[in-house]
C-alpha cells in the first residue's frame, strides 16, 4: 500500500493526459507530426484512449495493469525525447492546448512514473485498503489528486518558468 500513492498519482495523470487528447487532439497532433508519427486526430484520439485504458486498468488491478501504465509512460518519455532532440520549440501537446515544449523534466517525471508503475505491479490492487484508511481514505485521495497536478505543473508550468526567470536574470 505504501507505494499505492504515487502509482495512483501515476494513473490519474495518465488519465487527465488521455482525456485531454480525446478533447483537443490538434496540440499532440502537432507534435506527433515533428517526430514522424501519425498525427491525424483519429490517431490522436485513439492513444488518448489507451493512455485512459491503461489508467484504469492500472488503478482497477495493479499488476498487468500497472506494467500496461509503465509501458505507456516508457512510450511517452521516448516520445518527449524524440520532440525534446528533433523539434525543441514545438509543443508537446500532452496536457491538452499548451504551449510548452517537451523539457529534460518532462523526460524525467515520465520516466519516473515508468518507474513507479513497475514497482506498482509486484504490489496488491492500489485500490484496496483505501476505504479503511482515516476518514474513509478521503485525504489519501485529495493527496493522489494534489500529487497528480503537481506532477502536471512540473512538466506544463516549471519550464516556463525556468526561461522567465532565466529571461528576467539577464
Amino acid at each position: 500500500m505504501l507505494g499505492s500513492g504515487p502509482f495512483l498519482a501515476a494513473c490519474a495523470l495518465l488519465a487527465w493526459s488521455g482525456a485531454a487528447k480525446l478533447a483537443s487532439p490538434r496540440s499532440t497532433g502537432a507534435a506527433a507530426r515533428a517526430i514522424g508519427l501519425p498525427s491525424s486526430s483519429g490517431a490522436v484520439r485513439a492513444f488518448g484512449a489507451i493512455e485512459l485504458g491503461a489508467a484504469g486498468a492500472g488503478a482497477g488491478a495493479g499488476h498487468g495493469g500497472a506494467l500496461l501504465v509503465a509501458s505507456v509512460y516508457a512510450g511517452l518519455a521516448v516520445m518527449a525525447l524524440r520532440l525534446l532532440r528533433r523539434a525543441p520549440t514545438t509543443p508537446c501537446g500532452c496536457l491538452g492546448p499548451s504551449t510548452t515544449p517537451a523539457s529534460r523534466v518532462h523526460v524525467a517525471v515520465n520516466s519516473a512514473a515508468a518507474l513507479v508503475a513497475v514497482g506498482a505491479a509486484f504490489d496488491g490492487p492500489p485500490l484496496a485498503g483505501v476505504a479503511e484508511l482515516p476518514l474513509a481514505g478521503v485525504p489519501f485521495v485529495v493527496l493522489v489528486l494534489c500529487a497528480a497536478r503537481l506532477a502536471a505543473l512540473t512538466i506544463d508550468a516549471l519550464p516556463e518558468l525556468t526561461h522567465a526567470s532565466e529571461q528576467g536574470d539577464h
